[in-house]
C-alpha cells in the first residue's frame, strides 16, 4: 500500500516534442504528490479497521489485475481519501455517488458508511479504475497534460488548441463494464473472508426470502434470477434478518415480511445493486454473441471476458482486436469502439484540474 512516490501507473506520454514530454512527466509527478483540496475537505481519519480493509482490498484487487496481465503498482495510503457520507455528490456536483477516482493524480475518494463490505467494494471499484492501463498525452504544452487511455477506453485526440471536454471516449462503456465485472469477482472473494462473511450471509439470507416471495407471487423466473444476481446490499442486513426471524416461525410469512421490508428499503434508497447494470448487460450480449459465433473456440462468457479484461489492464488492444475480427469480421473492432463510446458529460481530467 505504501509504494514509491511516483506516478508509475501511467505507462506512457504521447504527443508533443521530447521537451514537452519531459515537462509533462514533471507535471504528472507534481499532481501525483499534491493533495486534493476538494477531497481533503470531506476527509475523515482512517480508523484501524479502515486500514485493515484498505490493505486487504488492494491485495485482492492487485491479484485480479495481475491475473489479467496488468502491472498494478502500490497506491500510497494518502492517495485514498476516506470521506463522510454524501461527500462524493458534493465533490462531483451531483454527477457521482459513493466513490470517485482521479486518473491522472492517481487518487480515490470513497465514502465510509456502516457497511464493511460496501466500503470495500467501492474502494475496489475505484482501484480497478486506477489500476487499469493508463497513458497521458500532451495538450497545448508540456504543462497541459491530458488523459489519453484509461483501461480499454481511449479519448479521441482533438486539436489541442480546441476547448477540452469535446472529445469522444471510445470503449468508455466497455471499460466501465469490465471494472464492474471485476468488482463482482472481488465481492465473491471477499464475502468468504471471516471479517465479511456475516454481513454477506445476512444479505444473502434476506435476498432469498424476498425472491422466494416474488416467485410465489408470479415473478418471471428470468427476473427472479436477475434479482438474485444484482442485489448487493441492504441497510443493516443482520438486523433485518433478526426482524424477519422474530416475525414468524412460518417460512412463507417470513418471505412476505422480508419482501415488504425490501420495498420500504428500496423506497428510502437503502438498497444497493451491482453497479453499471446497463453497461454490463451490453457487455454480456456482446460476449454471448462472440461465444455463439466462435465455432467452438470459446465455450462460455468467462473465456471471452478474459480477453477483454487483459486488454483493459495490459493496455494491449491487438490480441483482442484479432479475436473480435476473427469472429465478427474485418472492421468489427472499430465498430465496437463506436458502439461502446460515450460523449463526455463533463470535461476529461487534465493536469490543471486534477487536484482542485
Amino acid at each position: 500500500m505504501e509504494g514509491k512516490t511516483s506516478y508509475e501507473q501511467i505507462k506512457r506520454i504521447i504527443g508533443g516534442t521530447q521537451e514537452d514530454k519531459e515537462a509533462a512527466s514533471r507535471k504528472l509527478q507534481t499532481v501525483f504528490e499534491e493533495r486534493s483540496g476538494k477531497l481533503a475537505e470531506y476527509e475523515i481519519e482512517k480508523s484501524p479497521e479502515d486500514l485493515e480493509i484498505l490493505n486487504k482490498t488492494e491485495s485482492i484487487v492487485d491479484r485480479i489485475v495481475s491475473q489479467y496481465g496488468g502491472d498494478p503498482k502500490p497506491l500510497p495510503l494518502d492517495h485514498i481519501y476516506v470521506l463522510k457520507p454524501g461527500s462524493v455528490l458534493a465533490v462531483t456536483e451531483g454527477k457521482l455517488a459513493g466513490g470517485v477516482h482521479r486518473p491522472l493524480g492517481l487518487k480515490i475518494g470513497v465514502e465510509r458508511g456502516k457497511s464493511r463490505s460496501l466500503f470495500a467494494s467501492t474502494v475496489a471499484h475505484e482501484l480497478f479504475h486506477l489500476k487499469s492501463y493508463k497513458s497521458a498525452r500532451v495538450g497545448k504544452s508540456g504543462e497541459d497534460v491530458r488523459l489519453y487511455r484509461s483501461g480499454i477506453s481511449m479519448i479521441d485526440r482533438k486539436d489541442p488548441n480546441e476547448e477540452k471536454g469535446e472529445e469522444k471516449e471510445y470503449f468508455a462503456m466497455l471499460e466501465e463494464a469490465i471494472v464492474a465485472e471485476c468488482t463482482k469477482k472481488f465481492l465473491d472473494e471477499i464475502s468468504r473472508d471471516s471479517e465479511f462473511r456475516e454481513e454477506a450471509e445476512a444479505v444473502r439470507k434476506f435476498r432469498n426470502w424476498a425472491v422466494a416471495y416474488y416467485r410465489r407471487a408470479g415473478m418471471p423466473e428470468e427476473k427472479a434470477k436477475e434479482f438474485e444476481r444484482e442485489l448487493k446490499y441492504i441497510a443493516e442486513p443482520q438486523d433485518k434478518v433478526e426482524m424477519v426471524l422474530a416475525f414468524s416461525d412460518e417460512e412463507e410469512k417470513r418471505e412476505a415480511y422480508a419482501a415488504g421490508i425490501f420495498s420500504a428499503l428500496y423506497e428510502k434508497g437503502e438498497v444497493e445493486t451491482i453497479e453499471r447494470y446497463r453497461e454490463r448487460k451490453k457487455l454480456y450480449e456482446l460476449l454471448d454473441k462472440l461465444v455463439v459465433n466462435s465455432g467452438g473456440k470459446f465455450k462460455n462468457r468467462d473465456e471471452v471476458f478474459n480477453e477483454f479484461a487483459k486488454a483493459n489492464f495490459s493496455g494491449n488492444y491487438l490480441p483482442l482486436a484479432r479475436v473480435v475480427e476473427g469472429i465478427l469480421g474485418k472492421g468489427s473492432f472499430r465498430a465496437l469502439a463506436e458502439e461502446f463510446s460515450q460523449e463526455p458529460e463533463e470535461e476529461h481530467e487534465t493536469s490543471e484540474e486534477t487536484n482542485p
